[in-house]
């Protein structure tokens, strides 16, 4: 397949809720045919052209229907059956859940509706490749035709948590309603201290609740601990990131979140895909499948994370 010379392709840094305008649950690919258009820097279609990967569009019951393994495998997410019988796809935890027969996809934990259901053939569950720009559009870089869907690598651009900064202000990242209870003096020492007896357990992605599977991925680490101490926490590292009070980086305090991207050459720097506790003396607590497998503790300037560090939420 060749792009037209007209075609203009870029990389939506933005975070996945609210920023998808939904083309219209319609199964006519055809209608939607076109790549994503937003606002980025410029960059030649040959250079995009270059290096793309391909995810072939199936006709399923008279519709056009994309495979989430060949998603995962196109973008860098993680994609996995789930123990309860769902499909997730996240980075370091499901941001997506989909159910076989089910139109009704999770969303960071909301509720979203795809235009026909989820189909399972094998062991791979394939979705309408119509409602892909609704799911990803603001995460990904794609161009889509009634036989393929051609993902594009991202444009080169400044990456967020060098230096120990990042690219969001407070103006940027509003407070949020206050939580239930304050992470501060004797209750984040507490906090802390029953969050290590966790050292060691293993890392899955997806997980149930701990006290079923004896697992952890990075949300479902911080949710258990915080709500050990009257605090609710939402499942998923991206909407716990849509709670608390932003925290200055060189104001960090021992049981304040903190939130990073996982990097990928197909997908935004901008959204969460992990999250950890801050423990003090530049180290956090978090449940991550690396540097070792499972709930660990890791010095935030190491390079890998302070280069992926996005932003940091007090809950008070």
């Amino acid at each position: 397949m060749k792009l037209t010379n007209k075609m203009t392709i870029g990389l939506g840094l933005l975070l996945l809720a609210g920023c998808v305008r939904n083309p219209g649950d319609t199964m006519n690919l055809k209608q939607h045919s076109g790549p994503v258009k937003v606002k980025s820097e410029q960059r030649s279609l040959s250079v995009l052209e270059e290096g793309r990967h391909i995810v072939p569009v199936r006709e399923i019951q008279n519709s056009g229907y994309v495979s989430l393994t060949a998603i995962a495998e196109a973008t860098g997410f993680h994609g996995a059956w789930l123990n309860t019988g769902e499909y997730g796809l996240g980075d370091n935890d499901p941001m997506w859940i989909f159910r076989i027969g089910e139109s009704e996809v999770k969303v960071a934990g909301k509720k979203s509706l795809m235009p026909s259901p989820a189909i399972k053939e094998g062991n791979e569950l394939f979705i309408p490749a119509s409602v892909l720009q609704k799911l990803l559009g603001g995460v990904t870089v794609f161009h889509a035709s009634p036989e393929e869907i051609a993902f594009f690598p991202k444009p080169n651009q400044k990456e967020s948590g060098l230096a120990g900064k990042s690219l969001a202000s407070p103006k940027e990242l509003p407070d949020q309603p206050k939580m239930t209870a304050a992470v501060e003096g004797e209750t984040a020492s507490n906090l802390l201290a029953f969050a290590k007896k966790y050292l060691g357990v293993k890392y899955e992605f997806g997980t149930g609740p701990y006290t079923q599977t004896k697992t952890f991925d990075c949300s479902s680490f911080t949710q258990y601990v915080f709500e050990q101490f009257h605090i609710d926490l939402p499942r998923v590292a991206s909407s716990q990131a849509e709670k608390g009070k932003y925290v200055p980086r060189d104001e960090l305090q021992a049981g304040d979140l903190l939130f990073f991207y996982v990097p990928g050459r197909f997908k935004s720097n901008e959204v969460v895909g992990h999250v950890g506790i801050y423990q003090g003396n530049g180290n956090m607590i978090h449940a991550s499948p690396k540097p070792e497998d499972g709930v660990q503790i890791t010095p935030i300037d190491k390079a890998y994370w302070k280069d992926t560090y996005l932003f940091a939420k007090r809950y008070s």
